[in-house]
C-alpha cells in the first residue's frame, strides 16, 4: 500500500466557532446589567421617597408642636388636604399626601405668625401711644404746679406745694418724680426748674443744683453742655438788670428754653420779670413799671389772657381751694376785679 504522505484532516473543522455563544453572553450581560441598573435605581428611588415622607411628618409634626390650631385647622380644612390628613390620621397614606398637608400647614403656620406679628405691633403701638399720653399730662401738670407753687410776690417755689399741686394734676412721670424729691431736699429760696436739651433741670441762684432725663442724671458731657446754657442764661439775667433788654432778648432766643405757646421765645421781661426799681436812683419816678402796674385800673378780662398766664388763671379757677389759687388770681389781677363786682 503506498503511503500517503501528508495529513487530510482540516485542523481548521477542529476549531469550534463560539463567537456566537461570546455575543449571546454580551447580550444576556447586557440586559442582565439593565436590570440591575433598573432595580437599583428603583431601590434607590424608594429610598429617596420615603426620606422625603420622613422629612415631611417630621416638619409637619413640629408644625402641629408649635401651632396649637393647626390640627382643628386641617380637619375642617375639606377638599385635598382634608382628605389627605385622614389619610395620615389613618396611617394608609402616601408621599402626595405628606406633601400636600405639609404644604398647607406651612401657610397656615405663615399666615398664624404675621397676625400675631400685627397684633404684637398693634399692642406696642397703643402702649408707646398710652405712654405719651402719660409724658404730656405729667409735663402740664409739672408745668402748671410750678406756677401753682411759684410764690406770686417773690417768685421762689414751695417745694411741697409743687408736689402737691404735680399730683392733683395727675402727674406720675418718674423723671418729674426724681426732680420734686430733690427739690424737697433743698435749702433756701430762689429755687427753679427748667427744660434744657432734653433734661430737667433745677437751679438755685441761677447755680446748677441737679438734672434728669428719663430718670438719668446728665452724663459729664451733657453736664458742660447744661452748666454753659445757664451761663449764658445767667448772662443774659445781668444784662436785663443792668437794663440791656436787646442784648438779653438776643441771648434768651439763641438758648431757646423759654417759648411761648406758639413756640416763639419770650422775652426778657416775661421770663425774669419786672425789674425793681432802686429806690436811691432819682430817674425811678411814678412813671416807673412796677407803679403802672400798681395803679393800673382797668378791668380784667381773662378772655385777654395768652400763654402762662392764661394756664395760671385756669388752674386757679379749676382749683379754687387750692393754696396757690387766690396769689394766682391776685398777679393777674384777676381778685381785685372779682372783688369790685
Amino acid at each position: 500500500m503506498a503511503f500517503q504522505t501528508g495529513s487530510q484532516v482540516r485542523p481548521e473543522l477542529g476549531r469550534a466557532d463560539l463567537s456566537g455563544f461570546a455575543r449571546a453572553g454580551e447580550s444576556i450581560g447586557a440586559a442582565l446589567a439593565s436590570v440591575g441598573k433598573s432595580v437599583g435605581e428603583g431601590i434607590e428611588k424608594y429610598q429617596t421617597n420615603k426620606d422625603v415622607t420622613l422629612a415631611g411628618l417630621a416638619s409637619l409634626e413640629g408644625q402641629v408642636a408649635a401651632e396649637p390650631t393647626l390640627v382643628p385647622a386641617l380637619k375642617n380644612a375639606g377638599g385635598d388636604v382634608g382628605k389627605a390628613y385622614a389619610k395620615i390620621e389613618s396611617g394608609n397614606y402616601n408621599q402626595r399626601d405628606v406633601l400636600t398637608v405639609n404644604g398647607f400647614a406651612t401657610a397656615y403656620t405663615q399666615q398664624q405668625q404675621a397676625a400675631q406679628a400685627s397684633q404684637i405691633r398693634d399692642l406696642q403701638l397703643r402702649a408707646a401711644q398710652s405712654e405719651q399720653k402719660q409724658k404730656e399730662k405729667s409735663r402740664s401738670a409739672f408745668d402748671m404746679a410750678l406756677m401753682a407753687s411759684r410764690e406770686a410776690e417773690t417768685g421762689k417755689i414751695d417745694p411741697t406745694a409743687l408736689s402737691a399741686a404735680y399730683f392733683d394734676q395727675g402727674g406720675r412721670d418718674p423723671n418729674d418724680l426724681k426732680i420734686i424729691e430733690s427739690m424737697q431736699k433743698m435749702k433756701g429760696p430762689n429755687i427753679d426748674v427748667m427744660d434744657i436739651g432734653g433734661f430737667t433741670v433745677v437751679t438755685q441762684d441761677g447755680r446748677y443744683m441737679t438734672a434728669s432725663r428719663n430718670g438719668e442724671a446728665p452724663t459729664s458731657k451733657a453736664l458742660e453742655t447744661l452748666e454753659g446754657e445757664l451761663g449764658q442764661l445767667n448772662r443774659a439775667r445781668k444784662l436785663y438788670n443792668e437794663g440791656d433788654e436787646t442784648a438779653a432778648n438776643d441771648i434768651l432766643a439763641i438758648l431757646g428754653l423759654y417759648k411761648d405757646i406758639l413756640g416763639n421765645p419770650k422775652p426778657a421781661l416775661e421770663v425774669f420779670g419786672p425789674l425793681k426799681k432802686d429806690p436811691n436812683n432819682p430817674k425811678n419816678d411814678s412813671s416807673g413799671l412796677d407803679d403802672v402796674v400798681l395803679n393800673n385800673t382797668k378791668p380784667f378780662d381773662p378772655d385777654a389772657l395768652t400763654g402762662d398766664d392764661k394756664e395760671a388763671y385756669d388752674f386757679a379757677i379749676k382749683n379754687p381751694n387750692h393754696p396757690r389759687s387766690d396769689s394766682l388770681l391776685r398777679s393777674l389781677g384777676a381778685l381785685r376785679s372779682l372783688g369790685a363786682n
